[in-house]
């Protein structure tokens, strides 16, 4: 789109800006909550998310999982299953991620994700504008 002023650019770019912002706001909300969730069937993903947060330099790790157990106090409850995972450093020391831990890197790993994805998606739409709506060039007039 051509336009005659700068001011005239410069109102259109922001009218798409807006529109975009609606569109990524979207764009976000739906990478975040379906495509973010879908990174749990990558094999590891949570565990690597773990490990990278709470013991980098790392290596080598191992991964215990325990039984399932009700998450609350009431028996009839929901059931869930613990982890931990210890790593090992070159050092000799050790470090053992415990279950809250590792819940909180899997849950902020795949939101996170999500979160990105949808960032890489959105963030190149802004610059549209930039390339479709400009101004004219004047004309040179021969005498």
């Amino acid at each position: 789109m051509k336009l005659n002023t700068s001011k005239e650019v410069w109102i259109a770019r922001i009218i798409a800006w807006v529109l975009l912002c609606l569109l990524s706001s979207g764009i976000l909300f739906v990478t975040t909550f379906m495509i973010g969730p879908s990174l749990f069937v990558i094999p590891n993903f949570s565990e690597r998310i773990a490990v990278a947060m709470y013991c980098p330099g790392a290596e080598s790790t191992s991964l215990q999982e325990g039984a399932s157990g009700p998450t609350t106090s009431d028996p009839n409850g929901t059931q869930g299953h613990t982890v931990e995972i210890t790593c090992y450093f070159p050092d000799g020391s050790t470090d053992i991620i415990d279950n809250g831990e590792y819940a909180v890197a899997a849950l902020g790993g795949s939101f996170g994700g999500g979160i990105l994805i949808g960032l890489l998606i959105s963030l190149p739409l802004f610059l549209i504008p930039f390339f479709l709506i400009r101004k004219k060039k004047e004309e040179i007039i021969k005498g």
